[in-house]
């Protein structure tokens, strides 16, 4: 056994003691158990909102001409110059593929081809004329966004969120997985003072427990130094206060959750450990964003063990899509970072269906939801970019979604003069229309999830604004 290893199991096992936890046993048993991953849901947030209109275009052939030569003339800046045409653009930038249901065909956009693979093997639904904010303000709608109460006017960041109030219609132990650096509030509870009660804040799955001896480090760093008087001081003062203080000392709270911490970050890591090392495609993950490939790690290492995590829910983020100029090459390094080939997802998900130890595929349990605070305009900008606007496309993946394109995905209203008499995609500051609240799609999915919790996490989906009656009624397998 090596030492590092021995030294884990030590301390486990002295948590354990020392706390009288019913931490399972197999914990300590050296070996990687078989448990099944539960319906999951995993939010994935673009934050600062992403012109996906630009990840999806009309193909060359749409029947609408006038719409198709419109929407070219006042994107085309956002393009290489040297195209002489939308035809000649779109073979270079965009993969075709066609809507299963309308036959509809489309193009999207070339460095996300991981995920045009995905939607041609039905697993992705593509909802054009959503939206989540009525406002352009990022803070906002991004709060609006995480809470989904699209309404909402009030800067107030000291709330619940969708994800916090979807764990509470759970099983009393289910909680929100928080996979990037900060907790957000789409992860908060519904009780004030309370509200990270359910959430299990995993920035770094493999590093997880406080800071101890490094094995690997001389005994004399000043790492070892201060960890080992930390440890020596918390074993000793411990015992001592317990038996000293009051029982309603408020500093009880400290030293427990400071024991609770480590008791429950050793139980991660000897769970990993026995597991073994992340395979090599995630530790050689080379990406833009350094941030979101330690999330798929983490996603990864999540996947491993959910019930020690107790999951259900996810929630990952990917900043930079405030895209005001040089749309093409932030937007395409961000689509493809997330959606392409040799991107994070397309590497952690297939491990993730391979995990040898799960009675059934963990990837056929899992529905991703990609969100953003709010779209961007129609038109383009002078500075080959896109400014902010309200309505966007929202995206499912997963085995379980009934994959293709639900709503209008490129409206003949926006060639068609408004009741101000104005031609959206010809008139500077015109959106996409949002058509469809987002509390319509995040109540089917909370059902998923786990049937009849979407009544007490989305009061008012039921009311909410949808393109078409019924829409969604086969969005997602019961």
């Amino acid at each position: 056994m090596r030492r590092r290893e021995f030294i884990h199991r030590s301390l486990l096992a002295s948590a354990v003691a020392g706390l009288g936890s019913s931490l399972p046993m197999q914990l300590l048993a050296g070996d990687c158990p078989v448990t099944e991953l539960p319906r999951s849901l995993v939010n994935v947030m673009f934050r600062g909102g992403a012109d996906l209109r630009f990840l999806f275009m009309p193909a060359p052939s749409h029947p609408d001409k006038t719409y198709l030569n419109t929407l070219w003339d006042v994107r085309q800046v956002l393009y290489d110059a040297a195209y002489n045409s939308y035809q000649e653009m779109f073979d270079n930038e965009y993969l075709l593929t066609t809507d299963p249901a309308s036959g509809l065909q489309f193009g999207i956009f070339k460095r996300c081809g991981w995920l045009q693979s995905e939607f041609d093997a039905g697993r992705v639904a593509v909802v054009a004329n959503a939206y989540c904010s009525r406002n352009r303000r990022h803070d906002q709608s991004i709060l609006n966004a995480d809470a989904g109460i699209p309404s909402l006017s009030q800067l107030n960041f000291d709330r619940n969120g969708w994800g916090g109030r979807l764990v509470e219609q759970l099983d009393g132990q289910a909680n929100v997985v928080e996979l990037g650096q900060s907790i957000s509030v789409f992860s908060k509870g519904s009780t004030p003072g309370a509200r990270f009660e359910k959430v299990v804040h995993a920035e770094d799955m493999r590093n997880m427990a406080l800071a101890g001896v490094n094995p690997d480090s001389p005994a004399g760093s000043q790492r070892n130094i201060l960890a080992r008087a930390l440890n020596a001081w918390y074993e000793a003062r411990g015992p001592e206060v317990a038996q000293d203080k009051p029982a309603d000392w408020p500093y009880h709270v400290f030293f427990n959750n400071r024991d609770a911490l480590q008791a429950f970050g050793l139980s991660v890591e000897q769970r990993l450990a026995s597991c073994g090392d992340l395979p090599l495609e995630l530790q050689e993950l080379a990406i833009s964003n350094g941030d979101f490939a330690q999330q798929c790690k983490n996603l990864y290492d999540a996947c491993q063990l959910p019930d020690v995590l107790n999951m259900r829910v996810m929630s990952m983020n990917y900043d930079g899509w405030d895209t005001h100029n040089n749309e093409y090459a932030e937007i395409g390094a961000n689509l493809d970072d997330v959606f392409g080939t040799s991107g994070g997802l397309a590497t952690t998900l297939p491990l993730i269906g391979q995990l040898p130890y799960l009675e059934q595929s963990a990837r056929d349990n899992l529905v991703f939801y990609f969100a953003s605070d709010f779209g961007r305009q129609l038109r383009a900008n002078g500075s080959s970019g896109t400014d902010h606007g309200r309505g966007t496309y929202s995206l499912l993946m997963g085995s379980a979604v009934r994959g293709g394109v639900y709503g209008e995905l490129f409206p003949s209203q926006e060639v068609n003069p408004g009741t101000n008499g104005l031609i959206p995609l010809q008139t500077p500051g015109a959106d996409i229309e949002g058509k469809t609240s987002t509390e319509r799609i995040l109540a089917r999915a909370c059902d998923w999830v786990q049937p009849d919790t979407s009544a007490a996490v989305f009061p008012d989906a039921t009311i909410a604004d949808i393109e078409t009656p019924g829409l969604f009624d086969s969005l997602l397998s019961s």
